[in-house]
């Protein structure tokens, strides 16, 4: 048994995938394909479940998984303490979130990150938040970055950083003439709303908000759902209805006049961003850097 076929077993549980398993780490299929036969002839039994559509770890490859993380964490914290974390460190960071954290934030952290470690090359994957929630207990991810909590008893949130939702609209007549940077529930009584897919932290918060001033989200009319902010933002510049998103997200279209933003009136449209990942299940070097660094680097801006 060597690294290299614990690597192999690990990427392949994680991707569900032989061939993504493959080009997570720079091999070919059948490479990866003959490690896992390997430590399965070597261990006795078959770890990888091949028979169905999607590939998934047989029970004993359920036991195994969680030691060889074990021993693929040991393993790259022996090789950080002997190289020093400023000597070239290098490795792969994965990270699973929610669509505004993905586009909004974590490049950001990227930036400052690869400014201090070099060599780490970055796989940002894109979810909505359940979906992110969904994959970290199956093991796909050892961190994700949310706008919303899934309560779940192994996992643990930390806060990033605050941000508040906010109503965009079209640069219409009838919403033009509303005074101030708030709007009413009342005024958009008749708009049409655009609506994130139901998985999403933007959706959910806003929903929780509703329900809160007793307001039935079911009473509000959507007339489209979309999994992508950008193609929210655009669909409400060109008139096809108003939305609720995240103001960082917002800033650009604002910015350039193509929408307005407001506020509302009934409740504060406040929320959070998460870190998110196992309470108990030991993290990489390179993934537990990126988390303290996240951290840190919130609490100072």
């Amino acid at each position: 048994m060597d690294f290299k076929q614990i690597e192999a077993f690990v990427y392949v549980v994680r991707h569900k995938s032989f061939s993504k398993a493959a080009d997570a780490i720079y091999l070919t299929q059948p490479t990866v394909s003959a490690h896992i036969n390997s430590l399965e002839n070597e261990i006795g039994t078959k770890l990888i479940d091949r028979s169905a559509k999607e590939v998934l770890p047989t029970e004993a490859g359920k036991i195994f998984f969680e030691y060889a993380l074990n021993l693929m964490n040991t393993r790259d914290a022996a090789v950080f303490s002997l190289n020093g974390f400023t000597k070239g460190s290098s490795g792969k960071l994965e990270i699973a979130a929610s669509t505004v954290p993905g586009q909004y934030i974590i490049p950001e952290l990227i930036l400052g990150f690869q400014k201090k470690y070099k060599n780490i090359v970055f796989n940002l994957i894109q979810l909505d938040t359940k979906q992110v929630i969904e994959e970290l207990l199956d093991n796909s991810f050892e961190i994700g970055v949310v706008g919303s909590i899934i309560n779940n008893e192994k996992l643990k949130y930390e806060k990033l950083l605050e941000d508040k939702m906010v109503i965009i609209t079209p640069k219409n007549k009838r919403i033009a003439e509303i005074d101030g940077n708030k709007i009413s529930m009342e005024d958009l009584k008749n708009e049409n709303f655009i609506f994130r897919e139901t998985g999403s932290g933007t959706r959910k918060e806003f929903e929780k908000k509703l329900i809160k001033a007793d307001i039935d989200p079911k009473s509000i009319n959507v007339v489209a759902q979309m999994n992508s902010t950008e193609a929210i933002k655009q669909a409400v510049s060109l008139g096809l209805g108003v939305s609720i998103v995240s103001s960082i997200s917002a800033e650009d279209y604002v910015k350039f006049g193509l929408i307005n933003a407001y506020e509302l009136k009934e409740f504060s449209l406040n929320r959070e961003f998460y870190m998110v990942y196992h309470k108990s299940r030991p993290m990489s070097p390179i993934t537990d850097m990126f988390k303290e660094y996240a951290i840190s680097y919130y609490e100072n801006h």
